[in-house]
């Protein structure tokens, strides 16, 4: 999990339904109604609790413009089209939409930087934005991906003497600085990819990274935005130009289809949560360009293949979801609703049918009309057939019972399997967990008692002291480290989970959060931070 600056980022961010609100209202002019119900006078505003890392916000911008993720399963199904060259009549994953956010690993055998290469091979979109070290190649034909540059991977900083550089005086946050098509010879000004930048002079990064592009050709086609002239690397250099941001390509229409639209950006932060909520910057007014630029001239793109650190996520609408009343619950003894007609008399109705049920059973009606009357020919010879079909149908049962079997130990189901201590492909968490919560898990969906449990667990093993409060403890990060601040507040938001006030944790949340919980147990065995011995 990508965590940020101290001074701006809180971690947490605790954001009610009037700062959502304003989250996912487009700019400009452009009324979408908000997302969840509207509270009515008098009634106390919902609130939620979102990591500022996180990227709800810009899922449910996505959610918004109708955009539904593509689930697990649909993969597969996806990945044997987009095996095979387009012709005129053949674009499978034209109507695709594939984001890449953070960094770019592998989930399962899926390569998300290979999904947005093929769908926009293909005229679909993609959106790669990553700070991590990672090589970039175009997207060609399917056999030949050429490299063309890649996501450098050092942090960039600008002059924070300069308020037109950077965020609040911080130089980690230097403003992305747009292209104008005329500083790109042959550049066509009227092109939809240059309309994602043009004119935000605010667009706030965090320690971002730059793009090294070797030259500028197919989806790679111009540098978008620029980092201020001021900006220097790690080593305290600056650079002889200012360094690429941003990069993009339309593609030119094909079969009565619109072109591929791409984009890569240096820096996944721009799209998170606390970014987008940040006063004084562009950030929103980027995030509802971007998904309007992807969705394509006429919104033809309805799908949407989203990885967030190599992770496929595959809900847009959990703000929406939160914000939902909780349905009413149904008393044990309530009778069925039978509307106007019989509903005034549905006591009399009930009375009517249980005397009649007494009537049958009495008669043994259904016995004699099935078998025939006790003791007569016609029953023994009913029992006889009763029991051939019975056994028939068992034989039958057992038979496609065995070729299941058979066809699912040849043929494994397309859907990923569920995690080693879960109790679904979308609800996992460490081992123990489920054991412990079966009954509240079915009952609430809210990990938060065994979460926090666990996590508990694992500060103590780490040598947190025996009473901690809600303040997290000092900490010795090792100089290995690349972003120490980072680290540090990642830990930071595990331990208000662990000590801080209680707050919801559904089980897809859980599985998101997951292997960033692993990444800081793996970091802490290799070393890398421990708590400061107690004076």
């Amino acid at each position: 999990m990508k965590r940020r600056n101290a001074r701006r980022c809180s971690g947490l961010a605790l954001v009610g339904l009037l700062a959502l609100a304003l989250a996912l209202e487009p700019p400009a002019a452009r009324g979408q109604p908000p997302l969840g119900p509207r509270p009515q006078p008098g009634q106390a505003q919902p609130q939620l609790v979102v990591p500022g890392g996180g990227t709800e916000l810009f899922r449910a911008i996505f959610d918004a413009a109708k955009v539904r993720p593509v689930q697990g399963y649909e993969l597969q199904l996806l990945l044997k089209d987009l095996a095979f060259e387009p012709g005129p009549a053949f674009k499978p994953g034209h109507d695709l939409i594939v984001v890449v956010l953070g960094a770019p690993h592998q989930w399962q055998a899926n390569d998300p930087l290979w999904w947005a290469r093929q769908v926009v091979r293909n005229g679909g979109a993609a959106l790669i934005a990553s700070d991590d070290r990672c090589e970039l190649y175009t997207a060609g034909n399917r056999n030949a991906a050429r490299q063309i540059g890649n996501f450098n991977g050092d942090t960039v900083r600008a002059n924070d003497q300069n308020p037109n550089d950077t965020h609040r005086g911080n130089d980690e946050c230097p403003y992305a600085v747009p292209v104008a098509p005329d500083e790109r010879p042959g550049a066509d000004p009227n092109g939809r990819v240059w309309g994602v930048f043009r004119g935000l002079t605010r667009v706030a990064t965090n320690q971002p990274t730059y793009i090294n592009i070797t030259q500028y050709q197919n989806e790679y086609q111009h540098p978008l935005a620029r980092l201020p002239r001021s900006s220097f690397s790690p080593t305290g250099f600056g650079f002889r130009t200012p360094p690429t941001f941003a990069v993009g390509g339309d593609g030119a229409p094909d079969g009565g289809k619109p072109g591929y639209s791409f984009l890569a950006v240096a820096d996944s932060s721009v799209f998170i949560n606390q970014m987008l909520l940040e006063p004084g910057t562009d950030n929103r007014k980027l995030a509802f360009r971007t998904v309007e630029y992807l969705r394509g001239p006429d919104g033809e793109r309805t799908r949407c293949v989203f990885f967030e650190n190599g992770r496929l996520v595959e809900r847009f609408d959990g703000l929406q979801s939160a914000f939902s009343p909780p349905l009413p619950p149904v008393p044990p003894d309530a009778m069925p609703n039978l509307g106007t007609l019989f509903g005034k008399n549905q006591d009399k109705l009930i009375d009517f049918l249980d005397a009649k049920a007494d009537e049958l059973q009495d008669r043994d009606t259904l016995h004699k009309a099935m078998v025939g009357p006790p003791g007569s020919e016609r029953e023994e010879r009913s029992a006889a057939r009763w029991v051939e079909r019975t056994l028939a149908i068992a034989a039958v049962a057992v038979v496609l019972f065995l070729l299941r079997k058979l066809w699912g130990g040849r043929h494994p189901q397309d859907a990923p399997p569920p995690p080693n201590a879960g109790a679904g492909a979308a609800s996992t968490g460490p081992p123990g967990v489920f054991d412990r919560r079966q009954k509240e898990l079915a009952r609430r969906n809210n990990l938060y008692e065994p979460v926090r449990a666990v996590v508990r667990e694992f500060f103590a093993s780490a040598g947190a002291p025996a009473a901690p409060g809600p303040r997290m403890p000092a900490l010795e990060i090792s100089r290995a480290v690349r972003k120490p601040e980072s680290l540090r507040l990642a830990l930071r938001d595990l331990w208000r989970l662990a000590y801080g006030p209680p707050a919801p944790l559904t089980a897809q949340r859980w599985y998101e959060l997951e292997p960033y919980f692993e990444r800081l147990k793996r970091a802490h065995a290799d070393g890398k931070w421990k708590f400061e011995p107690a004076a």
